[in-house]
């Protein structure tokens, strides 16, 4: 016999009237939840969320047990659960009523106040994952705060409200790009990594989220010292995630990422070297159709053509050229990112037409310019550049032809 027959026989115990109803409901709408976690048959949530509606109407006021909140707070966390599998707002909103009604009778000084913040903030999160409104998910960051301050160092559950609180603060980051949000970022990630020491099933992924948090704060702060922590940190999670680890590849992407950054500001070209090393493995992994396999064509292009700025290896321009070709393959019209490819294929064209002076090459590069320029309105951070590039590939195809038409568009532009 299962867990849900046993409940339903205790259930069938407990006709209405009897003092243990309410228990009896809870328990057969926790067994079926878990078996809904397990099958994922919606018919065992919805029955669920009955029996849990059932047993909160028997429990109409907290006592000394706790069974009013207690069943809130299952309530909402079923709501939620058929929200994340339907998707019906109106599951999410009821959700958020129950958790602010279990918190409310979890005041200061309960020791199950830290779990209710966190589910409160968990449905607020979600909410503002649909719906966008930032008053959520500044709520949702101020109930963390207080459930974190719950769960000191070695609390049992700390790790959850620091974990959800990292994420409402990468969400505000990547949305309004605040410093202090990355630099508390980096402090609580650094709090996870202390929380999942070498040998915890989450060790690595901490390792690569602490590292990818400094690389960001580098590119806000030039602080050379994050982009080297953050190298070693990403060497220490590589070690972790060998050849047939399924998270390989993101942080070889990475550690490309960050040797690049590290060749743009101290020249060493071995940084340069390892980064494209780190670049083509990436590459291996990432088969035709992966995400991510779009951007690592155009880095692992990047960074030959840097190699040839330095060294004048043509073959490196000509795998740059292949490589981002392919990139754009990947990023048709209509792809965030199609603009950068655009203009890194002209900039390598116009350069191996100046070496070779083959005429093609510089009419692609005119082409590829205002496409590129095309997608980069105004106000965009790269337009300066495009506007550069394409008017130096007009103002050399006014040398070569003495067409007037092209010297006009590169002083106009």
């Amino acid at each position: 016999m299962d867990d849900v027959s046993r409940k339903r026989e205790e259930l069938e115990r407990c006709p209405p009237g009897h003092a243990g109803r309410d228990v009896a409901l809870y328990h057969l709408a926790c067994a079926l939840q878990k078996r809904f976690m397990k099958e994922h048959q919606i018919d065992d949530l919805n029955e669920a969320i009955t029996l849990n509606r059932d047993a909160l109407e028997l429990r109409p006021v907290e006592n000394e047990k706790g069974h009013r909140s207690e069943s809130l707070n299952y309530l909402a966390f079923c709501l939620g659960c058929r929200y994340r599998k339907l998707g019906a707002v109106d599951d999410l909103e009821e959700a958020i009523t129950m958790q602010r009604g279990g918190l409310a009778l979890r005041p200061p000084g309960h020791p199950r106040r830290d779990t209710s913040l966190g589910n409160l903030a968990f449905a607020l999160t979600k909410r503002f994952e649909k719906q966008a409104q930032v008053c959520d998910l500044e709520e949702a960051i101020q109930l963390l705060r207080a459930a974190l301050e719950l769960c000191p160092p070695e609390h049992q559950r700390r790790s959850s409200p620091l974990r959800q609180l990292i994420h409402c603060l990468s969400s505000r980051y990547e949305s309004q790009g605040l410093v202090a949000d990355l630099e508390e970022l980096v402090t609580l990630r650094r709090a996870m990594l202390e929380l999942c020491p070498r040998g915890h099933s989450d060790h690595v992924a901490s390792l690569h989220n602490l590292a990818c948090d400094l690389r960001r704060r580098y590119a806000e702060t030039a602080a050379i010292t994050d982009l080297e922590e953050s190298i070693e940190l990403h060497r220490a999670a590589l070690e972790l995630r060998p050849s047939e680890h399924c998270d390989r590849s993101s942080t070889l992407h990475e550690l490309t990422l960050c040797l690049s950054t590290r060749y743009d500001k101290l020249g060493m070209v071995a940084d340069l070297e390892e980064a494209i090393g780190f670049g083509r493995a990436a590459l291996k992994l990432l088969t035709q159709g992966h995400p991510s396999r779009g951007e690592s064509l155009h880095i692992l292009a990047c960074n030959l053509r840097k190699k040839f700025v330095r060294q004048t290896a043509m073959q490196d321009l000509e795998e740059a050229i292949e490589l981002l070709r392919a990139a754009l393959e990947v990023r048709p019209i209509g792809h965030p990112d199609r603009s950068s490819s655009l203009y890194e294929l002209a900039s390598c064209l116009s350069r191996r037409h100046e070496e070779r002076g083959v005429a093609e090459d510089l009419e692609e590069a005119v082409t590829l310019g205002r496409e590129a320029l095309e997608l980069c309105p105004q106000g965009h951070p790269s337009r300066a550049s495009f506007l550069h590039n394409l008017a130096q590939c007009l103002a050399d195809r006014f040398h070569e032809k003495s067409a007037a038409a092209d010297l006009d568009d590169a002083i106009a532009l």
